[in-house]
Protein backbone atom coordinates (compact mmCIF):
# COMPACT_ATOMS: atom_id res chain seq x y z
CA UNK A 1 0.00 0.00 0.00
CA UNK A 2 2.79 2.46 0.91
CA UNK A 3 4.36 1.57 -2.27
CA UNK A 4 1.18 2.08 -4.14
CA UNK A 5 1.12 6.08 -2.78
CA UNK A 6 4.80 6.50 -3.31
CA UNK A 7 4.07 5.94 -7.07
CA UNK A 8 1.15 7.43 -7.24
CA UNK A 9 3.05 10.75 -6.05
CA UNK A 10 6.00 9.96 -8.47
CA UNK A 11 3.30 9.88 -11.13
CA UNK A 12 1.59 13.32 -9.89
CA UNK A 13 5.15 14.65 -10.07
CA UNK A 14 6.18 13.55 -13.30
CA UNK A 15 2.77 14.87 -14.29
CA UNK A 16 3.37 18.47 -13.17
CA UNK A 17 6.95 18.48 -14.69
CA UNK A 18 5.21 17.82 -18.33
CA UNK A 19 2.49 19.87 -17.90
CA UNK A 20 4.77 22.89 -16.98
CA UNK A 21 7.39 21.79 -19.76
CA UNK A 22 4.56 22.23 -22.25
CA UNK A 23 3.64 25.35 -21.05
CA UNK A 24 2.81 28.24 -23.76
CA UNK A 25 4.95 30.67 -21.57
CA UNK A 26 8.15 28.97 -22.58
CA UNK A 27 7.38 28.74 -26.07
CA UNK A 28 6.22 32.47 -26.76
CA UNK A 29 7.65 34.69 -24.47
CA UNK A 30 11.05 32.87 -24.17
CA UNK A 31 10.97 32.15 -27.52
CA UNK A 32 11.55 28.09 -27.77
CA UNK A 33 11.31 26.17 -30.63
CA UNK A 34 8.05 23.62 -30.30
CA UNK A 35 9.79 20.48 -31.14
CA UNK A 36 10.34 16.99 -29.38
CA UNK A 37 14.14 17.72 -28.74
CA UNK A 38 13.13 21.44 -27.01
CA UNK A 39 9.92 19.70 -25.01
CA UNK A 40 12.50 16.80 -23.95
CA UNK A 41 14.84 18.98 -22.83
CA UNK A 42 12.71 21.40 -20.74
CA UNK A 43 11.29 18.13 -19.05
CA UNK A 44 15.02 17.22 -18.12
CA UNK A 45 15.18 20.73 -17.01
CA UNK A 46 12.62 20.36 -14.90
CA UNK A 47 13.81 17.18 -13.73
CA UNK A 48 16.83 18.27 -12.18
CA UNK A 49 15.57 20.60 -10.41
CA UNK A 50 13.81 17.76 -8.15
CA UNK A 51 16.84 16.06 -8.49
CA UNK A 52 18.69 18.72 -7.09
CA UNK A 53 16.75 19.22 -4.57
CA UNK A 54 16.98 15.55 -3.27
CA UNK A 55 20.44 15.42 -4.01
CA UNK A 56 21.25 18.36 -1.21
CA UNK A 57 18.52 16.73 1.14
CA UNK A 58 19.97 17.06 4.59
CA UNK A 59 18.21 13.97 5.49
CA UNK A 60 18.04 10.12 4.81
CA UNK A 61 18.14 9.09 1.00
CA UNK A 62 15.04 8.91 -0.70
CA UNK A 63 13.36 6.49 -3.48
CA UNK A 64 11.79 9.16 -4.35
CA UNK A 65 14.60 10.25 -7.46
CA UNK A 66 14.89 6.98 -8.34
CA UNK A 67 11.53 6.05 -8.72
CA UNK A 68 10.82 9.39 -10.46
CA UNK A 69 13.43 8.67 -13.26
CA UNK A 70 12.89 5.37 -13.95
CA UNK A 71 8.89 6.34 -14.76
CA UNK A 72 10.53 9.12 -16.47
CA UNK A 73 12.41 6.68 -18.60
CA UNK A 74 9.44 4.70 -18.99
CA UNK A 75 7.33 7.40 -20.50
CA UNK A 76 9.88 8.54 -23.13
CA UNK A 77 10.07 4.45 -24.36
CA UNK A 78 6.28 4.30 -24.29
CA UNK A 79 6.20 7.48 -26.11
CA UNK A 80 8.93 6.33 -28.68
CA UNK A 81 6.81 2.97 -29.41
CA UNK A 82 3.42 5.13 -29.17
CA UNK A 83 5.15 6.73 -32.39
CA UNK A 84 5.66 3.65 -34.40
CA UNK A 85 9.46 2.88 -33.01
CA UNK A 86 10.71 -1.07 -33.03
CA UNK A 87 12.60 -2.61 -30.61
CA UNK A 88 16.02 -2.16 -31.76
CA UNK A 89 15.15 1.74 -32.73
CA UNK A 90 13.83 2.11 -29.31
CA UNK A 91 16.55 0.80 -27.91
CA UNK A 92 19.28 2.74 -29.44
CA UNK A 93 16.76 6.36 -28.97
CA UNK A 94 16.64 5.22 -24.91
CA UNK A 95 20.61 4.67 -24.88
CA UNK A 96 20.99 8.69 -26.63
CA UNK A 97 17.91 9.61 -24.05
CA UNK A 98 20.09 8.38 -21.18
CA UNK A 99 22.89 9.91 -22.06
CA UNK A 100 21.78 12.99 -22.74
CA UNK A 101 20.14 13.18 -19.41
CA UNK A 102 23.08 12.23 -17.32
CA UNK A 103 25.19 15.04 -19.23
CA UNK A 104 22.95 17.91 -18.68
CA UNK A 105 22.00 16.79 -15.22
CA UNK A 106 25.81 16.95 -14.87
CA UNK A 107 26.55 20.55 -16.55
CA UNK A 108 23.51 22.01 -15.04
CA UNK A 109 24.62 20.43 -11.24
CA UNK A 110 28.42 21.51 -12.07
CA UNK A 111 26.65 25.24 -13.04
CA UNK A 112 24.24 25.61 -10.51
CA UNK A 113 27.19 24.71 -7.49
CA UNK A 114 29.91 27.66 -9.47
CA UNK A 115 26.80 30.14 -9.53
CA UNK A 116 26.12 29.17 -5.74
CA UNK A 117 29.87 28.91 -4.50
CA UNK A 118 31.32 31.96 -7.00
CA UNK A 119 28.59 33.41 -8.16
CA UNK A 120 30.02 32.79 -11.57
CA UNK A 121 26.98 32.02 -13.79
CA UNK A 122 28.74 31.17 -17.31
CA UNK A 123 28.83 27.89 -17.33
CA UNK A 124 25.18 27.02 -16.12
CA UNK A 125 24.45 29.94 -19.24
CA UNK A 126 26.44 27.91 -21.68
CA UNK A 127 24.24 24.69 -20.57
CA UNK A 128 21.07 26.19 -21.15
CA UNK A 129 21.64 27.78 -24.51
CA UNK A 130 23.33 24.41 -25.44
CA UNK A 131 20.57 22.44 -24.11
CA UNK A 132 17.25 24.27 -24.55
CA UNK A 133 18.21 26.83 -27.38
CA UNK A 134 20.77 24.25 -29.52
CA UNK A 135 22.96 26.79 -29.81
CA UNK A 136 20.56 29.38 -31.17
CA UNK A 137 21.42 32.55 -31.02
CA UNK A 138 18.91 34.42 -27.94
CA UNK A 139 18.27 37.09 -25.97
CA UNK A 140 20.48 37.17 -22.82
CA UNK A 141 17.24 37.52 -20.97
CA UNK A 142 15.64 34.76 -21.92
CA UNK A 143 19.38 33.03 -20.96
CA UNK A 144 19.15 35.01 -17.12
CA UNK A 145 15.34 33.97 -16.88
CA UNK A 146 16.34 30.38 -16.73
CA UNK A 147 18.45 30.39 -14.74
CA UNK A 148 16.17 32.72 -12.05
CA UNK A 149 13.72 30.25 -12.64
CA UNK A 150 15.88 27.12 -11.66
CA UNK A 151 17.21 29.26 -8.55
CA UNK A 152 14.07 30.06 -7.20
CA UNK A 153 12.48 26.75 -7.90
CA UNK A 154 15.37 25.30 -5.96
CA UNK A 155 15.21 27.75 -3.26
CA UNK A 156 11.48 27.13 -3.05
CA UNK A 157 11.69 23.39 -2.76
CA UNK A 158 14.73 23.98 -0.17
CA UNK A 159 12.35 26.05 1.95
CA UNK A 160 9.57 23.45 2.46
CA UNK A 161 9.64 20.10 4.00
CA UNK A 162 9.84 16.99 1.71
CA UNK A 163 5.99 16.40 2.72
CA UNK A 164 5.05 19.42 1.77
CA UNK A 165 6.71 18.93 -1.53
CA UNK A 166 5.14 15.96 -2.37
CA UNK A 167 2.02 17.14 -1.10
CA UNK A 168 2.06 19.69 -4.07
CA UNK A 169 3.45 17.19 -5.96
CA UNK A 170 6.83 19.71 -6.73
CA UNK A 171 4.58 22.47 -7.96
CA UNK A 172 6.79 24.93 -9.85
CA UNK A 173 7.00 28.67 -9.06
CA UNK A 174 6.58 30.80 -12.26
CA UNK A 175 8.46 34.12 -11.96
CA UNK A 176 7.32 36.79 -13.68
CA UNK A 177 9.05 37.72 -17.09
CA UNK A 178 8.76 40.87 -18.67
CA UNK A 179 11.10 41.96 -21.52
Amino acid sequence: MFFKRKNNNVKKIYQNIVEISRSKFFYINLKLKDNFETRFDLIIFHAFIIFFYYKNLKQGKSSISQELFDFMFSDFENNLREMGFGDIAVNKKMKVFITAFYGRLAQYSKGIDIYKNDGDKSLLQKTILNNIYKGDEVLNEHISYFIEYMKVNIEHFIENKESKNLENNFKFKIIEYSI
